[in-house]
């Protein structure tokens, strides 16, 4: 199994499903190499362009942005802005993970219209979706694909 550059978009206050999710998929086997900042990694920064700087930056590193759909991520405005700035990259996947006791009245738009993949809580699947697309519902259902606009190279 290869290994993964990834950043994983999230909610501050979802810092520990970050772990819980890098735990998981290393149990699994996959060889993830994560950008994200959390508070185990934090940036202590309070500039806001600043703090985009960074993130420009981890992003640009990372071949695949994970972004972990919790109940209150809809309506977040740095993952809006994460996953705003990862489209821009035509080759950079986007998948979206339902984090578990998520509905789908919890998908942030920009998610909708932009991930490569969105999936339940499940290692495997997410291991799977690194390289390949797959739909479904929190609860684990096969969902129809989205078709994603994407920005010119």
């Amino acid at each position: 199994m290869s290994a993964h550059n990834i950043f994983v978009a999230h909610r501050h206050e979802d810092d520990h499903l970050v772990g819980e999710l890098k735990s998981m998929l290393a149990k699994s086997g996959a060889e993830i190499r994560d950008s994200s900042i959390t508070t185990d990694n934090p940036n202590d920064a309070h500039n806001e362009e600043y703090i985009r700087s960074l993130l420009r930056a981890r992003i640009d590193w990372a071949g695949k942005m994970i972004v972990i759909v919790s109940p209150e991520t809809y309506n977040h405005d740095w993952v809006d802005w994460e996953i705003e700035y990862a489209r821009k990259f035509p080759d950079k996947k986007i998948i979206g993970v339902w984090a578990p006791g998520t509905t789908a009245d919890n998908l942030p738009e920009e998610l909708e219209d932009f991930a490569d993949s969105i999936i339940n809580w499940d290692a495997e699947l997410i291991i799977d979706a690194l390289e390949n697309e797959h739909w479904t519902d929190p609860d684990g259902a096969p969902t129809a694909p989205h078709s994603i606009p994407r920005a010119p190279c």
